[in-house]
């Protein structure tokens, strides 16, 4: 890779792929790229010098390309993919482009099902302020890196968030992994929970013999979820059982218990889950030789990312506004639970746009258990993505919205953004907090408001 004079990118505007674009881009190597709509996220790499062509065509692919990155989005048809490899221009996957980054460095990597972005954030702080210099790769941006996402190091860490969306992290050197929880997602693809539960065992099994394995003993999912692994593992444990155990950091309140020690965990960002997120990070940053003021003082510093429980400016008068990347069951529940908690008397509007027909279908269940926290809910239509035609026509928006009614009520139903934002405009008066959340492009909502 060090020998690339010209790279280009098919599907740059993802918030993972767009990171190894612009570190390489920082290395000096020529960069360019498309993606099929524009957004903040071109418009800032542009900013940067990069390259970006809006729909895909093969004449945004030079000759003299040394290599062709592409996400896992972009299919085989991809009019620059054909014309790469009619040119014989090697062609990697973005996973497969950042595991061949991830070989020249000692690579941390935080995966789960939820909380890795938030994770891998207080991470990538507390080693910046404890002067380790890493190399960072984040899912969602932070104002601490001026709202990137991402960052060139000089120092032989790489901190990665390490998806596991069709096995993207069995890429990736692992010398460290935290694996957060194990729940089950991105069934298109694993088909089954079984499968899903596997990749993270295949995960642990790459971690490098020397290196660490971190896991959460209370999760269901993790049990045995090292077995053949090589790496040493080490767990976050609630139960008082395990207090003294060796290779156990037991965690109780704000508190975390170890080897007659002791670190306070009070992150800046509300729900008891983020301070089990920061237990990982305080759990990573002792392995790294990272003193226990260090990682008190930079646990408290930590006030939340991009689009996690993120409070946006709107036109609304008196209105909190918070944007949050939530789409599973769990992570609404737990985003709900702890804006209630900051705001026990507010009237609380959630706003939920479903993303991925397969994925309502398969937790249909869950997602209608999933608002209890919020006084009244409003759901715009389900957004189709990577959907086949027999998955769209197996669930409707309507079904979801009967489902969340058998255990919250008031529900409503809009169609799109624009639609969403009128219905807020109207009915503004009857709440004091509105939760967006999910996926897709709700995350403009708060634009148009």
């Amino acid at each position: 890779m060090t020998e690339l004079k010209k790279i280009h990118f098919i599907g740059i505007g993802g918030i993972g792929i767009s990171t190894l674009a612009q570190i390489y881009n920082e290395k000096g190597i020529s960069i360019s790229g498309s993606d099929i709509e524009d957004s903040d996220h071109i418009t800032d790499m542009k900013k940067r010098g990069i390259k970006i062509s809006i729909g895909h065509n093969e004449n945004n692919l030079d000759k003299d390309t040394d290599l062709v990155i592409y996400s896992f989005a972009i299919e085989k048809d991809n009019p620059e993919l054909i014309k790469a490899q009619s040119l014989n221009i090697p062609c990697k996957t973005y996973p497969q482009a950042l595991g061949e980054f991830s070989q020249n460095y000692y690579t941390i990597g935080i995966t789960g099902t939820h909380g890795k972005s938030t994770t891998t954030s207080m991470m990538a702080l507390l080693a910046l302020n404890a002067g380790i210099d890493p190399t960072i790769v984040d899912g969602t941006k932070m104002k601490e890196l001026e709202d990137k996402n991402y960052r060139l190091g000089n120092s032989k860490y790489l901190i990665v968030e390490a998806c596991e969306f069709r096995n993207a992290f069995l890429n990736y050197r692992l010398d460290v992994l935290a694996i957060i929880n194990i729940d089950s997602d991105h069934l298109d693809f694993f088909k089954t929970q079984e499968n899903y539960i596997k990749a993270f065992n295949e995960a642990c099994k790459r971690v490098n013999k020397d290196g660490l394995i971190i896991l959460d003993d209370d999760d269901k999912n993790s049990k045995n979820i090292n077995e053949g692994a090589q790496a040493k593992t080490v767990y976050v444990t609630g139960k008082p059982e395990n207090k003294n155990k060796e290779n156990y950091y037991y965690l109780e309140g704000n508190t975390l218990y170890f080897a007659g020690t002791s670190l306070n965990l009070e992150p800046n960002v509300p729900g008891k889950f983020n301070i089990r997120n920061s237990a990982f990070a305080a759990i990573i940053g002792l392995h790294l030789g990272i003193n226990n003021e260090k990682i008190e003082e930079n646990i408290k510093k930590f006030e939340g990312s991009w689009r996690r429980m993120e409070l946006k400016h709107t036109n609304l008068e008196n209105k909190l506004f918070y944007d949050d990347y939530g789409h599973l069951p769990a992570e609404i529940s737990n985003t709900l639970n702890a804006i209630r908690e900051r705001h026990p008397d507010k009237k609380i509007l959630a706003v939920f746009q479903p993303h991925q027909f397969i994925r309502i279908r398969n937790y249909l269940k869950e997602f209608g258990q999933s608002f209890k926290d919020a006084d009244e809910v409003l759901i715009p239509d389900i957004l189709r993505n990577r959907d086949t035609k027999e998955e769209i026509a197996s669930i409707n928006t309507p079904e979801l919205i009967d489902e969340i009614k058998k255990n919250k009520a008031p529900v409503y139903h809009t169609s799109d953004m624009h639609d969403t934002a009128d219905w807020i405009k109207n009915n503004q008066e009857k709440f004091d907090v509105i939760v967006a959340m999910g996926s897709g492009n709700i995350k403009k909502l708060y634009k148009m408001l």
